[in-house]
């Protein structure tokens, strides 16, 4: 036997279900299962495909197997039969023919099975404690994943093959239903369920291999459940969602949303699969559709981040069918040329589908079909073996289960809910039945199973009986009644019968109300109209039905309640009082068994001892505390009541749902509560939903989906303890809402809300209803009605209060149309009385006034009026108000924020568009505050921006001051001066006057020596120049460059600054053209009121002048108001009542029209006459007077001119008095005169009126054409405006979100710099200190001097001078410390003597005696004065304390080194942490500018704006395209002359230089004649005045000192003043010598108190120290940490490097003596030979000596400025070629190296250049380059660089000639003139100013001048044809040319001699050239051209 299936078998002995079988009476094979007519098809990912032919699927307890080539469904019963957690298998090659089963129950398993043995391979256990929900294996197959469900949702990783697990952890409080390991990484996994995602990685830890879990977060995206994930290679996460997009999750974050073009969901219904293979993504959604995407356009996707939706199209779809995909299985899994799937149909079934994207696919179809969903009803057939099932989705199914085949579907437009099969008590024909749905409609349908091979299902009868789901069927036993209950609260009765067909009659009879939801019915088996109603909410209803209901009682209404024929009574909860009593029970029964016990125990004592007295009470006490009973609980909601019936003792059993479940509650009614409470064993808190009676058992169906069939005690039915229960159906989803039996009693069938449907063989009593018929009838040939779609329609009762309610209306306006007809009749009278009353005079007429009968009427009538006036604002206050804040919010949203309302102008006449404004959204207070949080940002960067090293403090130098007047013998002057003569004080005030001006001489020329640059050394301007030029010159550095280095200042804030900048351009620029149609619109009112009043003019006019001379205006367009105005549509024009009040239409007297039209009557012409003409002050009327007198209007036409003259010469003349008499016709002649010179001056005055009329409109529509041009180029900067503000906004974005992290690196680096800033500070300080102590001491040194100068000019030709010079030159030495405690350590300026002692004793010689004397200086000799001899210890005891401090300062100088030195390591240090934040920041920077580069930017360009560098035409091609600015491309171009001419223009200046050195040179030859002559004469006027050579101070020290020492005062004064000043220093002491012992004390004190601290101190930093190690070594036991180390040895090796060039920098000086620059180590130099020439037949195997390395031993070169030159081209070269490949440093190196060595080559070349100088220049170079650099450098490069160097010395060696530099200046000024002809108009004034500004440059101002160079600029001028001396402007030339000079700093030049200059040049041109007048011919003509702007776009 197998042992796998031994270990099976014994697993399920071991597991199976404990009962005793002796306490059961019936057999557990009372039933079997027999087949499965469906599976959870709802259930995801419930189907696995074992092999090509079989595929797994859960069906309840039961795993299901369907064979596809068979079409056939087996099964087989779990182990546990608790339930089935999920189903899967392993999809490596070599795990195949495994499948997985995870198994719910008390102890979960797992079971992984080999197929088709069914062999248990391994078992996987103790991973759940009550079910599980999904599993998965990874891509290796070694490893598998299983996900525990409630309680403990344990995610455990296994190594299933050795059943160990590796990992495991808690994953979330919800299911979780999917879990994905990643395909790319076998450590990573996902798991998703109910509103969760959850990213697993496999870590390995300090501690082990952990399951670190990562929970997803949604952030602004709604929760949703994830059925399917996918895991990129990027380890970013694919999701699907509730509403079918896709969410790409990237580090536990949403990174953006997936959808389809237009914000359309990826799928209209959730997805349950993602797949990815080659760079497509497939995703199957319940929608039916599996689309397929290109992902490549997701990764390149970059939305903003306040909309993060990418939108795509897929590039595949397929529509599998009305299906509901919640599974698919590959059939061929490793094949990829198939591409067929089977999917599982959450509808019902399973489908085969074709996924082909290379080919046509194959059509799908389905392979099994079932219900899709929950089973509400099911009936089986009476006479037939047919089921019948209903869906929850409104789905019959009809199977034949004897064949185990479904024969039919049928669906219908609604739910289901409930179905029935009509017994053959009514329906004869056995296949009729009726069903309710969710819709309120009751179908009758009758099944046509005549033909088995194609039944059908028809629809017989309709009826909408209810406004509400129906919820549940019955019918009466005797099938008379069926009634249907609704959710409105009301059951409908139908009364049954057959019709002439023999089919069953449905007859509405009416409904009856309830106060609850009917649930269930149940019908008194001794009374057919007797029925019980449960209810929803727990209500009982018992209802004696009437059924003789006639017409007439239902004529107006279906509603038949009757409250005598019902009683009721309500399901009261006691449940927990059950519980509470049984608990109680329990209690008492423990506590009695206790007392049993003790009195036992208390028995044995008193047998033991028989006099003993025991207190029994206190023994029997209970020492237990009371346990505290948990209160009652009671529902708030009412449970529904599942099924009730009549039991024998007359009582109503009920099973309840919620938490009255587990019970069977007998109610009665009038009892407040339930009488008797029937518990069900092994099934407390579990609904039972449905039961069954068969004979003597009755079966119940669990909510837990189990089959429970129990065995009646027919002496007590509610014993319900002998039972077995029968686990079927799921466990969580597995409500039996139906049982039901065959019509033979042979089988059983359940159905679930799982989807399944179960047939049992039923092995017990059969109970047969109906014998078989063997032949079903057909279907009658009868008329089929149409199905009710529409919700809408009215049901039954609704139909019959809409036939009422039409009666009664119909009746209403019967009854209208009668009174309306009498009120017509008194009408008509009361109209013939009004038209009496008009017909009576206007006195004897009655007034309206007078009708009133009574004033309280009119009263009564306004107050009515005003009532409803009142109440018609009260009713529409909320609208008013709610219109009112419709409006604001509208106002505020729309139009608040526009700087106007947009309008349009229209053309008057002409046919143009019209011009409207642009919407403008005005800048606002929001602008202004954006402005100051901008400013505020700007000082805060400030503060925290980077700056500069801070350098030392540079102080001004302060002149020195004058050497001691040693000959006032230390005296205060002040106190001597006063006594000096006139002359003597005019000798010292000469004397220090001259001290002073050598001082300040001195001074000057020191700083002058200062100020004297270094040979050696460029200008540190031009090394800056250099440097800039070097990192600029000819290289734009790209934003898109790696090594662009962003400003500083592009920060956030300068972004602010441009989008604030632009937005204000923006709005400047809208704004300003909007302001130019405002005052179009307003000219145009303007020019409409003028045309009116034009208008109003031509009217009066005409109507004076004959008709066929009328002139009239075109047409002219009016103003629209609502295009042109459209902001008077904002303006409430709201007057109440139109300004009519109440009482003016009160009484009828005038409509409300004639008291709006009624005003006041103006003054006409009929109310004027000519006599009163002369007082109107109207103009107009005064016309129309004068008008109307004359009779113009008489005039039939206009006389021309000729019949107008003709006529006046035929008047009598005006001093005739026939002149002034009339005719017969009444004319006078005098009138015809005037008539026809008015009508005259009318015409003339239309005509006018007209012509300007229409040249004013002609002018306003030109206008408006030109408006309409500019408005498009507006608009098309204010769209590019936009557009680039968009962008700027994008870059916004960016740098907002780099903000933080920006500033972090900023403030990193901000305290780098402010720690290395603070050092440098303290080192300029400690510099300071350094350099006052330097001066400190010098200041000593002189004052030493000083002092010994005043001693030795003092005792200067004293006979005791040696003596006196011998105690004075005694040395001071420091004291020696006495270590011995004793002692203390002393100081003496005596302790050692001067240099004098070592020899013999000074000997002082007296003038009269030459004896050797020797004296004891401790004894003031004989002859000495005694003052002098204390004078000379008294100054010696100064030099002391001098020195002394001398040696401290020192001591200081030498400490402040020791910290400068210190602190510059500590500088170095945090200058590279500076450099490295700094570097960070920079980096950064860079990454982000890269982020914004990927802004996109508009940019509007011309075809000729393109410029394509490469061969062929296609240049349509711009991807690799640079926007350049096209006047720096030209720029570019005109440099590369700009840099030859600069070099023409440096070498002119260099030989100007040199002649300028040759001059100096010149004039200091000459100064130092004359400072030699000078010098000698001085020498000779001393000679002739002292006979010597004197010295003047000197010489003037003695006389002052002299005279200085006979004003002297006596030895008494002199004496008196030293006691004074002795008893001031004495004082001055002994105060001092206080401080000192105050001082000392304090100092003890702290000194004391600084020992103990810093002995604590040393404390604490051992504990530190140790504390920290301790820390390092549990933070990093294991880490070795180099870092430290190899910052040090970099260190070291740069400072090794820096050495050794320092040394052979130091070799090469040394070696090289006077020449610095030669950096070649060579032997000593040799005598200076004259190079040879170069030959071709030279011996080519030796090098020429000019090519040597040792030409370096050559004589230097004439100047440093060729080495200058040559080093800048060696450098550019090498540069070039070199720069790629090495660092700056190294090529500034190695071209310093070959420009010495090439220039003094190239100093002494002569001959040609060939390959064998190339060769051995190559050899030498690669000595002073290394070869692996120089090999970028190829032979012509070499050859180049050679020759450019060999120029430069061609150059010097050559003689500046002013002809050749004045004509080379000409060729230039020509050449620019070509490089800019389009631009320049005056030809000859170009070239002059382009000559004067070179010139002035090149040429000393006094050549410049001269009449050489006149001559030579005018003979180059006159040569060339095209120069005109008369476009020569001479003020222009001067203007631009003292513009140069100013520009260039030349202040030398002036506007005179260029006037004289430029003048005489013109006057010498016009007289060589013999000008004739200008022709057209001419080829003088100054040619001019046009002007163009530069085609480059600035942005």
């Amino acid at each position: 036997m197998d042992p796998s299936q031994s270990e099976y078998d014994e697993l399920g002995e071991e597991e199976e279900l404990p009962e005793d079988e002796n306490d059961v009476s019936f057999l557990m094979d009372i039933v079997s299962l027999e087949h499965s007519f469906g599976y959870n098809c709802k259930r995801l990912f419930n189907m696995v495909l074992v092999n090509k032919d079989t595929i797994i699927f859960a069906s309840g307890n039961y795993l299901h197997y369907f064979s596809i080539s068979r079409r056939e469904v087996t099964f087989r019963e779990t182990v546990f039969g608790c339930g089935i957690g999920f189903i899967t298998k392993n999809d490596h090659p070599d795990h195949q023919g495994l499948f997985t089963v995870g198994e719910n129950g008390p102890r979960p398993t797992i079971f992984i099975y080999e197929y088709p043995s069914h062999d248990v391979r391994i078992k996987l256990s103790n991973a759940a404690k009550a079910c599980f929900t999904a599993g998965s294996y990874n891509s290796s197959g070694e490893l598998f994943a299983s996900q525990a469900g409630y309680p403990d949702f344990i995610l455990t990783i296994w190594r299933w093959e050795r059943a160990e697990v590796v990992l495991r952890a808690k994953s979330f409080q919800s299911d979780i239903l999917f879990v994905h390991f990643s395909v790319h990484n076998p450590i990573l996994l996902v798991s998703s369920g109910l509103s969760h995602i959850k990213f697993w990685k496999m870590a390995n830890t300090f501690t082990g291999l952990k399951l670190k879990g990562d929970l997803g977060r949604f952030g602004k995206t709604d929760f949703s459940d994830i059925y399917a994930t996918y895991m990129l290679p990027d380890e970013n996460v694919i999701s699907g969602c509730d509403w079918g997009n896709m969410l790409l999750w990237e580090a536990g974050l949403i990174k953006f949303e997936i959808c389809r073009k237009g914000r359309k969901p990826c799928h209209a219904r959730p997805i349950t699969r993602i797949t990815m293979q080659n760079g497509e993504v497939t995703t199957v959604g319940m929608d039916g559709y599996v689309r397929v995407w290109y992902w490549e356009t997701v990764d390149l996707a970059d939305p903003p981040e306040d909309d993060l939706f990418v939108e795509i199209d897929p590039i595949y779809e397929f529509k599998i069918g009305d299906v509901e995909l919640r599974c698919m299985q590959k059939i061929n899994l490793f094949d990829d040329n198939d591409f067929g799937y089977y999917a599982q149909d959450g509808k019902g079934g399973i489908w085969f589908c074709d996924i082909n994207t290379f080919d046509i696919p194959k059509k799908s179809y389905q392979l099994y079909s079932c219900v899709g969903g929950r089973v509400l009803a099911a009936q089986t057939s009476p006479v037939s073996p047919h089921l019948l099932a209903l869906s929850e989705d409104g789905k019959i199914f009809v199977y034949n289960y004897d064949t185990r085949s479904l024969l039919l579907e049928k669906q219908f437009p609604a739910d289901g809910v409930d179905v029935l099969w009509f017994d053959t008590q009514i329906s004869t024909l056995g296949t009729e039945l009726v069903a309710g749905f969710k819709d309120g409609i009751l179908r009758q349908m009758f099944l046509d199973l005549s033909n088995p091979r194609q039944p059908s299902l028809h629809l017989v009868r309709v009826f909408k009986a209810h406004t509400a789901p129906i919820t549940c069927l019955t019918i009466n036993s005797e099938s008379t009644l069926l009634l249907s209950g609704s959710a409105d609260k009301t059951i409908f009765i139908y009364a049954l019968s057959n019709n002439e067909l023999e089919m069953v009659d449905l007859k509405p009879l009416g409904f009856i109300e309830f106060q609850a939801i009917p649930n269930c019915f149940y019908w008194r088996e001794t009374q057919s109209n007797l029925v019980l109603i449960g209810c929803k909410s727990g209500e009982v209803y018992e209802y004696n039905i009437r059924t003789n209901i006639t017409e007439e009682e239902t004529y107006l209404t279906y509603n038949l309640t009757s409250k005598e024929r019902l009683r009721s009574t309500r399901f009261v909860s006691v449940k927990s009082r059950i519980r509470r009593d049984i608990k109680r029970e329990k209690i008492k029964r423990r506590k009695e068994k206790k007392r049993e016990r003790k009195m036992r125990e208390i028995e044995k004592l008193k047998k033991a001892n028989p006099g003993l007295q025991i207190d029994i009470e206190s023994a029997l006490a209970d020492s237990e505390p009371d346990e505290e009973e948990e209160p009652l609980h009671i529902p708030s909601v009412p449970n529904a009541i599942l099924w009730l019936r009549y039991t024998d003792r007359d009582t109503i059993w009920v099973s309840m749902a919620g938490y009255d479940a587990g019970y069977v509650y007998e109610l009665e009614f009038g009892a407040a509560e339930p009488s008797i409470c029937t518990m069900i064993a092994d099934a407390d808190d579990i609904e039972i939903h449905s039961y069954y009676i068969i004979d003597e058992y009755i079966l119940f169906g669990l909510f837990n989906g189990r089959l429970r069939i129990n065995r009646l005690n027919l002496e007590n039915f509610t014993d319900l303890t002998d039972y077995r229960i029968y686990p079927m159906h799921e466990a969580n989803n597995g409500v039996m809402p139906r049982i039901l039996t065959s019509f033979d009693g042979e089988r059983l069938v359940t159905i679930g809300h799982d989807g399944n449907i179960f047939l049992y063989k039923w092995n017990g009593p059969k109970v047969v209803k109906n014998p078989p018929k063997k032949r079903l009838p057909e279907m009658p040939d009868m008329e089929l009605p149409d199905d009710i779609l529409d919700p809408d329609t009215p049901s039954l009762e609704q139909e019959k209060i809409n036939a009422e309610i039409k009666r009664q209306q119909d009746a209403a306006e019967a009854h209208d149309r009668d009174v309306l007809a009498k009120i017509g009749v008194l009408q008509n009278e009361y109209f013939e009385i009004v038209r009496r009353n008009e017909q009576l005079p206007p006195g004897l007429r009655a007034q309206h006034k007078d009708l009133l009968l009574d004033p309280r009427i009119t009263q009564q009538i306004r107050d009515e009026l005003q009532a409803e006036l009142d109440d018609v604002r009260e009713d529409l206050a909320y609208d008013l108000e709610f219109a009112q804040v419709g409006h604001r919010k509208l106002f505020d949203h729309f139009l608040k924020e526009l700087d106007h309302v947009p309008f349009s102008v229209t053309p008057l006449r002409a046919n143009v568009t019209p011009i409207s404004t642009f919407r403008l959204q005005s800048l606002g207070e929001e602008y202004e505050q954006i402005k100051r949080d901008i400013e505020e940002r700007l000082r805060r960067e400030q503060e925290l921006g980077l700056h500069d090293l801070i350098a030392a403090e540079e102080k001004e130098d302060s002149i020195g001051e004058p050497p001691p007047e040693s000959f006032f013998f230390g005296r205060d002057p002040r106190s001597i001066m006063p006594r000096f003569s006139r002359k003597m004080m005019r000798l010292l005030l000469r004397y220090r006057k001259r001290q002073l001006y050598e001082v300040r001489r001195i001074f000057d020329w020191d700083k002058l020596e200062r100020q004297k640059p270094d040979p050696n050394r460029n200008h540190p301007d031009d090394d800056a120049q250099i440097a800039e030029a070097m990192r600029n010159l000819g290289d734009y550095k790209l934003k898109i460059g790696a090594d662009y280095e962003p400003k500083p200042s592009e920060t956030l804030t300068q972004k602010y600054i441009e989008i604030v900048e632009c937005r204000k351009m923006y709005f400047e620029m809208v704004d300003t053209f909007n302001h130019r149609i405002f005052a179009l619109r307003d000219r145009k009112k303007h020019l409409l009121g003028h045309i009116r009043k034009r208008r109003n003019r031509l009217n009066t006019i005409h109507s004076f002048v004959p008709e066929r001379d009328r002139l009239y205006l075109g047409d002219i367009a009016e103003i629209n108001p609502d295009i042109e105005y459209p902001e008077y549509n904002l303006i409430e024009h709201c007057e109440p009542g139109c300004g009519v009040n109440v009482d003016d239409i009160l009484y009828m007297e005038k409509t409300v029209e004639e008291v709006i039209e009624e005003r006041k009557r103006d003054p006409t012409i009929d109310t004027v006459s000519i006599f009163t003409l002369a007082h109107i002050e109207s103009p107009e009327l005064q016309e129309a007077v004068k008008y109307n007198a004359l009779q113009i209007c008489k005039v039939d036409r206009t006389l021309t001119p000729g019949e107008l003259v003709a006529m006046l010469r035929d008047l009598p003349p005006i001093s005739d008095p026939s002149y002034f008499e009339l005719d017969e016709e009444g004319n006078a002649p005098m009138t015809q005169e005037m008539r026809n010179r008015c009508l005259r001056v009318l015409l003339v005055e239309q005509q006018n009126i007209k012509d300007d009329v229409d040249e004013q409109i002609r002018q306003f529509d030109k206008d408006l054409e030109k408006m309409n041009i500019s408005r498009f180029h507006a608009k098309l900067e204010a769209e590019f405006m936009a557009a680039y503000l968009i962008s700027l906004n994008q870059e916004l974005y960016i740098l907002r979100d780099s903000e933080e992290i920006e500033n972090q690196l900023l403030q990193n680096a901000n305290e780098a710099m402010n720690t290395r800033n603070e050092l440098q500070v303290v080192i300029n300080a400690t510099n300071r200190q350094l350099d006052e102590l330097r001066k400190n001491i010098d200041k000593l040194n002189e004052q030493i001097a000083a002092l010994q100068l005043t001693f030795m000019s003092t005792i200067k030709g004293h006979k005791f001078y040696d003596f006196l010079r011998r105690i004075f030159k005694k040395r001071w030495r420091p004291p020696k410390r006495v270590r011995k405690d004793d002692e203390e350590s002393s100081t003496s300026s005596e302790s050692s003597s001067s240099s004098e002692e070592d020899e013999a004793d000074a000997k002082s010689i007296d003038s009269l005696d030459m004896t050797t004397i020797r004296l004891d200086e401790s004894t003031c000799p004989t002859g000495l004065d005694r003052a002098l001899y204390d004078l000379a210890f008294v100054m010696r005891s100064d030099r002391h304390g001098l020195e002394r401090s001398v040696i401290e300062h020192m001591a200081e100088v030498a400490k402040k080194r020791k910290e400068i030195a210190e602190m510059q390591k500590q500088m170095k240090h945090h200058e590279e942490v500076y450099d490295r934040e700094k570097n960070t920041l920079l980096e950064f920077r860079r990454q982000r500018q890269q982020e914004i580069n990927k802004v996109q930017l508009n940019a509007v360009l011309r075809m000729d704006q393109l410029q394509h560098f490469y061969e062929g035409d296609d240049y349509r091609d711009l991807s690799k395209a640079i926007l350049f600015d096209a006047d720096r491309l030209v720029d570019l171009r005109r440099r590369v002359e700009q840099l030859n001419d600069e070099t023409l223009a440096t070498r002119r200046w260099h030989r100007i230089n040199i002649v300028h050195l040759r001059r100096m040179n010149t004039d200091i030859k000459f100064m130092r004649y004359e400072i030699t002559r000078l010098e000698e004469e001085i020498k000779q006027a001393m000679m002739k005045r002292f006979g010597l050579i004197v010295n003047l101070d000197e010489l003037e020290e003695e006389v002052l000192r002299r005279y200085v020492f006979e004003l002297e005062t006596t030895a008494e004064d002199e004496l008196r003043a030293l006691e004074k000043e002795l008893l001031e220093r004495q004082r001055e002491l002994m105060r001092c010598e206080e401080e000192l012992i105050h001082e000392t004390q304090v100092n003890a004190e702290k000194r004391n108190i600084l020992a103990a601290l810093r002995e604590e101190k040393n404390v604490l930093d051992v504990v530190l120290d140790a504390q920290e190690r301790n820390h390092e070594k549990w933070t990093k036991p294991n880490t070795l940490n180099l870092s430290y180390d190899i910052e040090k040895l970099v260190d070291i090796d740069n400072q090794m490097q820096r050495q050794i060039e320092c040394l052979e920098r130091e070799i090469c000086t040394l070696r090289l003596k006077s020449k610095p620059l030669q950096i070649i180590e060579t032997e000593p130099p040799h005598e200076p030979q004259a190079a040879s020439e170069l030959l071709p037949n030279d011996d080519p195997t030796v090098c020429p000596a000019i090519v040597n390395v040792e030409t370096f031993l050559q004589p230097q070169m004439p100047d440093d400025f060729i080495l200058d030159r040559v080093h800048t081209i060696v450098q550019k070269t090498f540069n070039q070629f070199l720069g790629k490949h090495t660092t700056p440093e190294n090529v500034r190196k190695f071209s310093q190296r070959a420009a010495l060595y090439l220039c003094q080559a190239a100093y002494n070349f002569q001959g040609k250049y060939t390959d064998r100088i190339a060769e051995c220049i190559t050899e030498h170079l690669e000595s002073l380059v290394p070869k692996k650099y120089f090999i970028h450098i190829s032979a012509d490069e070499l050859r180049k660089l050679f020759n450019e160097v060999v120029a430069v010395f061609e150059y010097e060696r050559s003689d500046v000639n002013t002809e050749e530099v004045i004509s080379g200046i000409f060729d230039h000024a020509k050449d620019s003139l070509c490089a800019q002809i389009t631009e320049v108009v005056n030809r000859t004034h170009f070239i002059m100013a382009h000559m004067f500004k070179e010139l002035i440059e090149v040429l000393p101002l006094e050549e410049f001048q001269s009449d050489e160079t006149l001559r030579i600029i005018v003979d180059i001028l006159d040569r060339d044809p095209m120069i005109d001396a008369r476009a020569i402007s001479v003020e222009n030339l001067i203007e631009s040319t003292l513009q140069h000079a100013k520009d260039n700093l030349l202040d030398g030049i002036t506007a005179i001699p260029l006037r004289k200059v430029s003048a005489n040049i013109q006057r010498d041109l016009l007289k060589r050239r013999q000008y004739k007048p200008p022709s057209c011919q001419s080829p003088m003509l100054v040619r001019i051209a046009k002007k163009q702007g530069g085609t480059g776009l600035k942005f």
